[in-house]
């Protein structure tokens, strides 16, 4: 190289230098401003700033997207995010933030676009499946959940809840493979066994159907059971897919749209259920709830009193029909009802203690029908925390204030969390003219989303 063409290139060097220096060294003064910042918007800022006087630092800017993330100023997180990928510094959890930030700010179909995006360029980071399959579910495209949340769980075979999730999905489309993710749930964490159970006996009994009809009925109701209602509701409707004169199908569509907030509350569904065959005792009973819901009480037992006809041994009926004669005013055959129902099942404590409830709740035979049954329900279910509960309240009611203090006392014991045990200990101790631990008690009960409770706190705390 020529001498003179070297000494030229060192000065542009120089010059450069000259130019570049002042820059880094701000750069790098805006780092150490950064790690001295007093609020995350601030120390966001800094490391902004330095990302753009640093050219071999583009990583901060997805760096200061996650504080702004963490101070939950969502749009300028996304423009930073933005600058990371243009600048193309964007790491896979990267992805998995940006999308988050623009999901937070309302535009879903963006952030879908985003993660799906980040697969297509290798991310294959779990989380992405976990976010798209609950996007995906969330917009009714059921297949592509699923395939999504296989892919998470195939990567998390720890994630009970996850397991727990496809179990729930694949139960409309491979009732073998739910099962066998919800047993994967169960013992994974127990806590899931209770509705895991529910769910795969449902599961067992629709597999042995040859309807494909009548499997997506099963199938439902065992979503129900378990408050899946919105999968619940497309069970439903593959049923009437399957076989359009199906009338418990609709009835049961009619009530999954009641269940899922439908604007018309599923009457349509009803009605033409009741077309197709009203004979059926579930259509009649699925009625009924719909006009009880509604407040009408009068076709309300209409219809119960049809299913008690249609069905005269289903214990369920006679619960409903005590309900619905209780709403229009008539006391005496709504307890009538409900003692039929403990006829029917005498072994089954919860239609013993649905009988001591409806004693307490209208101050009815609490002595001679409702403690007893109480009572009833608990030799049945001596360890189950609501019959211990309930038998409490009854003889709280019944002014029996220390065999009262000690199931309430047991209920808790069992299970600290329930609500309505503690808005009875507090209605115990405010009989007995302990107002403190009423009210410790009936704060607990309003922090456990119990409102009586908070109407209670309002007229004797105010």
């Amino acid at each position: 190289m020529p001498r003179s063409t070297a000494r030229a290139l060192f000065v542009v060097l120089a010059i450069v230098l000259a130019i570049l220096a002042p820059l880094l060294a701000s750069g790098y003064l805006e780092l150490k401003q950064a790690s001295r910042a007093d609020s995350y918007s601030a120390a966001a800022a800094h490391y902004q700033n330095a990302a753009q006087r640093i050219p071999w630092r583009s990583d901060l800017f997805e760096l200061a997207g996650d504080i702004y993330y963490n101070a939950k100023e969502y749009s300028r997180a996304e423009a930073a995010y933005q600058r990371a990928f243009q600048r193309g510094a964007l790491s896979p959890e990267g992805w998995v933030a940006w999308g988050d930030v623009v999901y937070l700010n309302g535009d879903v179909e963006h952030a879908i676009a985003i993660w799906e995006q980040a697969l297509e360029q290798g991310s294959s980071l779990p989380d992405l499946y976990s976010r798209l399959a609950e996007i995906y579910q969330s917009r009714g495209d059921l297949p592509a959940a699923t395939a999504a949340l296989q892919k998470y769980v195939s990567a998390h075979p720890q994630d009970a809840s996850a397991h727990y999730r496809l179990g729930l999905l694949l139960a409309l489309s491979d009732p073998d493979a739910a099962q066998s993710e919800l047993e994967s749930a169960s013992a994974t964490d127990p806590a899931f066994g209770p509705a895991a159970e529910t769910l795969g006996a449902a599961l067992g009994l629709a597999l042995q159907n040859d309807s494909d009809s009548r499997r997506y009925v099963i199938i439902g109701r065992g979503l129900g059971l378990v408050n899946e209602w919105k999968l619940a509701r497309h069970a439903f409707e593959s049923a009437v897919e399957a076989d359009g004169s199906d009338a418990e199908a609709w009835a049961w569509v009619g009530e999954a749209k009641q269940q899922t907030g439908e604007p018309n509350g599923g009457l349509t569904e009803l009605d033409r259920a009741l077309a197709l065959d009203a004979s059926l005792p579930a259509v009649r009973g699925l009625r009924g709830l719909y006009f009880q819901r509604v407040g009408n009480f009068r076709q309300a037992l209409v219809e119960f009193e049809n299913a008690v006809s249609l069905e005269p041994k289903n214990p369920a009926w006679y619960v409903s029909l005590g309900e619905a004669h209780s709403k229009n005013g008539d006391l005496i055959r709504a307890l009538q009802a409900y003692q039929t129902a403990t006829v029917l099942a005498p072994e089954n404590p919860g239609y013993w203690r649905l009988l001591a409830i409806f004693c307490a709740q209208n101050n009815v035979n609490v002595k001679d029908v409702g403690v007893p049954a109480a009572q009833k329900a608990v030799i049945l279910a001596p360890e189950d925390p609501a019959s211990l509960d309930v038998l409490g309240w009854l003889l709280t009611l019944d002014g029996r204030h220390e065999e009262a203090a000690r199931m309430l006392t047991r209920a808790l014991e069992l299970d600290p969390n329930d609500a309505s045990a503690h808005i009875h200990m507090g209605m115990l101790y405010l009989q007995r003219n302990d107002r403190a631990s009423a009210y410790e008690h009936l704060i607990r009960a309003r922090d456990l989303g119990n409102q009586e409770a908070a109407l209670i706190l309002k007229q004797y705390f105010p």
